[in-house]
């Protein structure tokens, strides 16, 4: 005599259903692991970006910090001007990579003086300090709105070699 088998709900397996619906949250989830990487990816190269940029414009700002107050000295490395002339300055700066641009700002001189400021001081019109911002765009940015990284900084001028 044949015995017959007789399958439980609970020993049926999985249905195709749930497999695809299995498979579906599976893939969510590989995508949104796929896409937290990809933005870590770009959020380290912009960090790199952004530090090289502040190296630039911490050299150019150690730069204009050593120049004399009144002359202009250009370099080769970074050509410079202290002059307020109410637009930005700018050089290439890391193999082209940036741009770094400054602007020199509250350069108004005091009225001229017909007596000396200070005894060995001549007599004349002085500006006593500048502002100066210094910007790190990449190639041909526009400093006021494309800035990577931004510093400003007071230069003042003091008679040296007074009695």
């Amino acid at each position: 005599m044949m015995t017959r088998t007789r399958f439980h709900s609970d020993d049926a397996g999985f249905t195709m259903i749930e497999v695809l619906i299995a498979l579906a949250i599976f893939s969510i989830g590989l995508l949104a692991v796929g896409a937290l990487q990809a933005r870590s990816l770009k959020d380290t190269g912009d960090i790199a970006r952004k530090t090289e940029a502040w190296t630039v414009v911490e050299d150019q700002a150690a730069y204009l910090k050593r120049l004399p107050f009144y002359e202009d000295v250009p370099s080769k490395a970074f050509p410079a001007d202290l002059k307020d002339t109410g637009d930005w300055h700018q050089a290439t700066a890391l193999n082209g990579n940036y741009t770094v641009h400054w602007k020199v700002t509250d350069d108004t001189p005091i009225a001229a003086q017909t007596d000396p400021l200070f005894s060995g001081v001549p007599s004349g019109t002085y500006t006593v300090s500048k502002q100066i911002t210094v910007v790190a765009t990449l190639p041909n940015g526009d400093p006021d709105t494309n800035a990577l990284a931004q510093l400003q900084f007071i230069k003042t001028w003091a008679a040296t070699g007074i009695p």
